[in-house]
């Protein structure tokens, strides 16, 4: 199970999260896909609702599952999803945040869990997505978008899942930004460079400007994997 979480919203989550699909499928891993809860919907002409984060993950999700196999708890108003419950005058299902993720039992090698937001970013009236994480006992992924403040933003990130006692198996370095739009910010050359220094211990990967790949950042003085495969096979645990 692999949890993907960010260190702010904005950071690039979904695309991190279709793009490990896409590496696991490629690799003859059964993957799925789920995200506890969803908020922010458009609307079709017709009045339907749409959640574009996830049909990007049912289409990235090659077992073809239904929505509510890949969201059971979804909401309409682009604000947190126990708010935007609120207004729709319904409450977010703490046990289905969790056994939401149990329906997979027996459908895909590894389940990829996308959260909301960051790690305190609330899915219901009790719980974050960090108390979530705690519950699954989740391998994490810490996506950091490269712009000024993802020095920070990821040390706090990685502190609190090492103090909840939750593995790290890598963070994702994500250009967020077009090449062109992001020469201003003269912290992007050096964000990585700066994230090995502060957190040394864990692997870091890039994903370059709409890539649908990551790359291993390496490191001449820690041995870690080398290539995205070594990484993958010593992140991945089974599907719960």
């Amino acid at each position: 199970m692999l949890f993907i979480t960010g260190t702010d919203t904005g950071v690039g989550k979904t695309w991190i999260t279709c793009t490990l699909l896409g590496l696991l499928q490629s690799r003859q891993i059964k993957a799925g896909v789920y995200k506890p809860a969803c908020s922010g919907a458009e609307f079709l002409p017709d009045g339907t609702p749409v959640w574009a984060d996830l049909e990007a993950l049912r289409q990235h999700c090659s077992l073809n599952p239904p929505l509510d196999l890949v969201c059971p708890q979804r909401f309409l108003a682009p604000v947190a999803p126990n708010v935007a419950a609120r207004l729709q005058n319904q409450r977010v299902d703490d046990t289905l945040l969790s056994t939401g993720a149990q329906a997979w039992k027996g459908l895909c090698d590894v389940l990829v869990i996308e959260g909301a937001g960051g790690l305190f970013c609330p899915l219901s009236d009790r719980s974050t997505v960090l108390d979530l994480a705690k519950q699954l006992q989740a391998t994490m992924v810490v996506v950091a978008a490269n712009r000024l403040g993802v020095i920070s933003h990821t040390r706090m990130t990685v502190e609190l899942l090492h103090r909840a006692g939750l593995t790290v198996a890598g963070i994702v370095l994500n250009e967020i930004a077009a090449p062109d739009d992001a020469a201003a910010d003269a912290s992007l050359p050096r964000n990585a460079q700066q994230l090995q220094h502060w957190i040394p211990t864990i692997p870091l990967l890039h994903c370059a400007w709409q890539a649908r790949d990551l790359t291993i950042v390496p490191r001449a003085d820690v041995q870690e994997p080398h290539t995205t495969d070594q990484w993958l096979s010593a992140s991945l645990t089974p599907a719960p």
